[in-house]
């Protein structure tokens, strides 16, 4: 894949993601300008950018249904990976730096690292279909697992219940907290494409499983974008031996010149 087709993936992961506000964002006034500008900006196809957006549909809340029945390709799992811990302000600088004609060169210097993964990515997918592997794709479908999780909650379809708490945007390592007499009942969700594939921790999330026991519970969507299923796990810390798996991911740090901080009076 070229550097340049990974560059448009960024964007068109971006434009899945935000929506309406990331095409003003970009100072585009449709999606059919977006695709087209960008198209011409790095030399892909317009069709491309926009197919690469549908593939990222289905993760978000845009409205748009996207390539759901498929599961999402490995290129385009490590760009989510890479980048959906960012912060829309951060996003937002890195992907106005692609489609900067001036900022080219910069940008994919920058991005060095994360693009190389984003190739091995692409190079590991190739060698699978050639040794007629299918590949179970390892990107996160959490969002509609979460969704199909709550709902059977609420309808009294799970084992649990009690005080129901949303943790998912507190970094905590697990999605949802039921407090009963009993105790408190740790619940990380995950989503499968499919009816059986692997799945994936993050580093806090195993560690709170270590450390929580019987406490921590996985709750497993199969089939998650067409007939959704669930079931549950106690304790996976016991029941698995996952392997580590290290990948380079962007991390932001903004930097204030000498010069800017020269302002400040010190005494």
């Amino acid at each position: 894949m070229k550097p340049e087709n990974e560059l448009a993936i960024i964007v068109a992961f971006y434009l899945s993601k935000y929506g309406e506000s990331g095409l003003a964002n970009l100072g585009y006034r449709t999606y059919r300008q977006a695709f087209d500008s960008v198209g011409s900006l790095l030399g892909v196809k317009p069709n491309s950018v926009k197919n690469w957006r549908d593939e990222f549909d289905p993760f978000y809340d845009n409205n748009r249904k996207g390539w759901y029945r498929r599961g999402i390709r490995p290129t385009r799992a490590k760009v989510m990976e890479a980048f959906d811990a960012l912060s829309e302000n951060a996003i937002t600088v890195i992907v106005r730096d692609i489609v900067d004609p001036g900022k080219a060169t910069t940008i994919a210097s920058t991005l060095q690292a994360t693009l190389a993964e984003i190739e091995r990515a692409d190079t590991a997918q190739e060698e699978a279909i050639q040794r007629e592997i299918r590949y179970t794709p390892r990107g996160p479908t959490g969002r509609m697992a979460e969704e199909v999780f709550i709902a059977k909650f609420r309808a009294g379809l799970t084992p649990f219940a009690g005080e129901f708490q949303d943790r998912r945007d507190e970094g905590v390592g697990f999605d949802f907290e039921v407090i009963s007499e009993q105790g408190s009942s740790l619940i990380e969700v995950k989503g499968l494409a499919k009816e059986r594939g692997g799945i994936s921790f993050t580093d806090k999330e195993w560690s709170v499983a270590n450390g929580s026991q019987n406490s921590y519970f996985l709750g497993l969507v199969t089939d998650t974008l067409t007939s959704p299923k669930i079931g549950f796990l106690q304790n996976p810390a016991k029941n698995f031996t996952p392997a580590y798996y290290a990948y380079t991911t962007v991390t932001v740090n903004w930097n204030v010149s000498a010069s800017q901080i020269d302002q400040i009076v010190v005494s």
